[in-house]
């Protein structure tokens, strides 16, 4: 079967991974649905008696259909997709998986009896989180990775610098780094910082919630090859737009 490279493919993740081929990619790198949506949470900040609180846009804690699910649709359905995952990942490679920080562990549990090994779970903490006025509990500055490798082989791990190995990343929240209107966009840098960890030039990456398309840029920038499958329609039409640029400099440069 001819894999199809570098290319956003729209539709159901649970349909397309089936078409692909057991041991076929290096790397998966994906950031699934939480199930952590509420309805009618929108807030206007616009009016906030603290200035710092103060914003233009209302704060939406409703991600949308595709993060609302009963918690046994919620939990069945992360089975399916990690079962496929697991699956199509070549021996030795590497998944990550963004995840809420309640359920992460449920992920290390259920891919355990298909072959995977946790390696660590990854904290990437917001040094600009929004700040508690209520003071009732710590703030919602840190969101977690999950991090295992497929079967004995030895794993693609790619150590950097001691600096750079913590098992966390700073970056700023996406006030400072967002280049488009999905609601989960997450930092380019994060992602590269992954890549380059987990994987080498012309290895091949998986992302089957590709979302605003961060995974596929990352690799465009980082000589990896790709496959991105994202269900809704308007967030492949916007991975596409930030793609257009990269896919351009990369057909110059050749």
């Amino acid at each position: 079967m001819e894999l199809p490279i570098n290319k956003i493919i729209t539709g159901d993740c649970l349909d397309i991974m089936k078409t692909l081929p057991d041991n076929s990619v290096d790397l998966i790198l994906t950031d699934p649905p939480y199930n952590i949506s509420k309805e009618n949470n929108n807030r206007d900040r616009s009016k906030a008696w603290n200035p710092v609180m103060r914003r233009e846009s209302k704060l939406n804690f409703d991600f949308g259909e595709w993060d609302n699910k009963s918690r046994e649709d919620f939990l069945e359905f992360t089975k399916r997709w990690l079962k496929e995952c697991c699956r199509i990942l070549k021996d030795g490679g590497t998944i990550i998986s963004f995840f809420n920080k309640e359920d992460i562990s449920f992920l290390g549990w259920e891919s355990k009896e298909l072959g995977i090994r946790t390696r660590t779970i990854l904290s990437w903490h917001k040094t600009n989180p929004t700040p508690s006025f209520r003071k009732v509990n710590y703030l919602s500055a840190c969101e977690f990775l999950w991090i295992g490798s497929k079967g004995n082989k030895k794993w693609t791990f790619n150590f950097k610098k001691q600096t750079e190995m913590h098992n966390y990343f700073e970056t700023a929240n996406g006030s400072s780094y967002k280049e488009t209107k999905h609601p989960t966009e997450k930092p380019l840098s994060l992602i590269k910082h992954l890549i380059e960890i987990h994987s080498n030039k012309g290895d091949l990456v998986l992302d089957p919630f590709l979302g605003s398309g961060t995974t596929a840029v990352a690799c465009q920038i980082l000589n990896r090859k790709w496959i991105g499958i994202e269900k809704s329609e308007e967030y492949c039409k916007i991975a596409e737009a930030r793609l257009k640029p990269y896919i351009s400099q990369q057909k110059l440069a050749i």
